[in-house]
């Protein structure tokens, strides 16, 4: 009865956005650091018909419905107000861990010292200590990095998990920013915030042309010494050296740009998985992050053994219309990150 009354009387507060964020309702604490001037009306008003139908649900019973509709109202206009019912919410399903997780976030937002949210947050640790854990909640800025706690990828900050007290370590990456690791010492009995702030990978300053050393002239493939006497290249009618593109070449442009068309298709499909991965829960965050590294991995080798046989179907497409003797041997060698190397070699 306490919780259905502490929730209800929050529709009080959440009445007034379409005016604005006024002094009101007690039981609702507010979030004063919210700027009302930076929502549009229609925001204010749509975010309140999604809190009145959160309160209608609650009210039936159906915490879960509630908790979906507070959540989108929190989406249209995040506010501390918003993160405390939905706490609430959470507690009446019995959903402990996430009660904790929101009206911790709630004394984040908030500028106002709330006793009795704060008490409520003492007690909920104490039942989390008692079965060995405790809470923990990284924030990045910018937000978005992808956390690890103690090797684990866990998900996308900011990210709240719970995990036995003692010594870890988190680790942050972001792409366009250095990677970020740092220890963490959780307590037993209380929960913490780990905030930590990327800093932008330093741009390396191009070098001026000239102080560059000279590149070797030297082709890539160089031609096995002839024999002392080599027979005349083939000749045309016109008595010009006749040339004629082999099927080893067709065969290597063929391949090259096949696997090359395979890595765009892998690409694309990393991509897939990237962008389902930021929207996961926490828990099919890791599966999706696997599959996305999966094919992130498979994309890189086909791009650098297309680039390589491709490569070589070029060269050897040059000889045939361009060299008028045989070329005893030759070899190609290409290597891509994580000593990856792929090599083609043969006589012509």
């Amino acid at each position: 009865m306490f919780l259905r009354s502490y929730f209800a009387a929050g529709l009080c507060t959440v009445l007034s956005l379409a005016s604005g964020f006024a002094s009101g309702a007690e039981a609702t604490p507010q979030h004063e650091d919210d700027n009302p001037s930076a929502v549009s009306e229609a925001q204010k008003q749509h975010a309140k018909e999604l809190y009145q139908k959160g309160v209608a649900a609650y009210r039936a019973g159906q915490f879960s419905d509630a908790i979906d509709k507070l959540l989108d109202a929190d989406r249209v206009m995040p506010n501390a107000a918003f993160s405390y019912n939905i706490a609430l919410a959470y507690q009446a399903m019995g959903d402990e861990r996430s009660a904790l997780r929101w009206l911790r976030g709630y004394l984040r937002q908030s500028t106002k010292k709330d006793e009795k949210a704060a008490e409520k947050v003492r007690l909920l640790e104490a039942e989390l200590q008692a079965k060995g854990l405790q809470q923990v909640t990284v924030l990045s800025k910018p937000g978005g990095a992808t956390l690890r706690i103690d090797g684990s990828v866990l998900g996308l900050t900011p990210f709240t998990t719970e995990i036995v007290p003692g010594s870890h370590y988190v680790t942050l990456t972001l792409d366009g920013y250095k990677t970020v690791q740092k220890s963490l010492e959780l307590r037993p009995e209380r929960s913490v915030d780990v905030d930590i702030t990327l800093e932008p990978v330093e741009t390396v300053a191009s070098t001026d042309v000239s102080t560059q050393p000279a590149l070797s002239a030297s082709p890539t493939l160089a031609p096995v010494p002839a024999p002392n006497q080599a027979p005349p290249p083939p000749t045309s009618d016109s008595g010009q050296p006749s040339r004629s593109v082999r099927p080893l070449t067709w065969a290597s442009v063929g391949t090259g740009t096949a696997l090359l068309g395979a890595s765009v298709v892998f690409e694309f499909m990393r991509a897939s998985a990237e962008k389902k991965a930021r929207g996961a829960s926490q828990s099919d965050y890791p599966s999706d992050y696997d599959t996305m590294k999966s094919r992130q991995t498979v994309a890189r080798v086909l791009a650098i053994t297309g680039g390589v046989v491709l490569t070589a179907g070029i060269i050897l497409l040059t000889v045939d219309l361009t060299h008028t003797g045989p070329i005893k041997s030759a070899s190609i060698k290409g290597c891509g990150t994580g000593s990856l190397c792929t090599s083609l070699e043969g006589s012509f």
